[in-house]
């Protein structure tokens, strides 16, 4: 498959994960299959899916890791975006959270063992605007201590990582430029 097909793919999963998720509620909750299905369809005119189409990016989402079918009490099915999907799309929720007046602070000291997912984990606190003070202690001036322990939890590095909230430090000067 041509490098520009696979681009194309990414950024349209990527789009739908974040149509979902944009919705407040489905951050925490689940959907029903045949709201997902019709949200698809809803999508912009660009983007023209059929019900065969539609089955295939639902299918191919499930393949991926990006969501996960439980089946409820009544026959029905809900669907569940993972915290891969989440993390797919941190820059995106990331970008509509207001910037504060306090520091949120992360450190981590992950063993070599782990080394590949620390490095994981750092690439997801970068995309989520992190700027590194020292080697491992990083700093964001939005409130991401659950976007944090998500992709914690998803590189299963949560043993070895601490975020703070702080309105102030004795370093604040250094950390306003970084933040620039």
């Amino acid at each position: 498959m041509k490098k520009e097909t696979k681009t194309k793919i990414k950024n349209f999963t990527h789009d739908v994960i974040d149509i979902f998720l944009s919705i407040p509620e489905s951050f925490i909750g689940a959907f029903d299959r045949k709201e997902f299905y019709r949200v698809l369809q809803g999508m912009p005119t660009e983007k023209i899916l059929t019900c065969s189409n539609i089955c295939k990016v639902f299918n191919n989402l499930k393949q991926q890791g990006y969501i996960d079918v439980q089946k409820l009490s009544e026959g029905n099915e809900s669907i569940v975006f993972t915290n891969k999907a989440k993390l797919a799309i941190v820059d995106r929720i990331v970008s509509r959270i207001m910037d504060g007046n306090e520091y949120c602070l992360v450190s981590f000291d992950i063993p070599e063992k782990l080394k590949n997912n620390r490095n994981r984990f750092r690439r997801a606190i970068k995309r989520m605007g992190f700027r590194q003070i020292q080697k491992s202690l990083w700093v964001s001036n939005k409130r991401l201590g659950d976007l944090v322990d998500l992709a914690a939890a998803e590189y299963q590095v949560s043993d070895y990582v601490v975020y703070f909230i702080s309105s102030s430090t004795n370093i604040d000067d250094h950390i306003n430029f970084l933040l620039k």
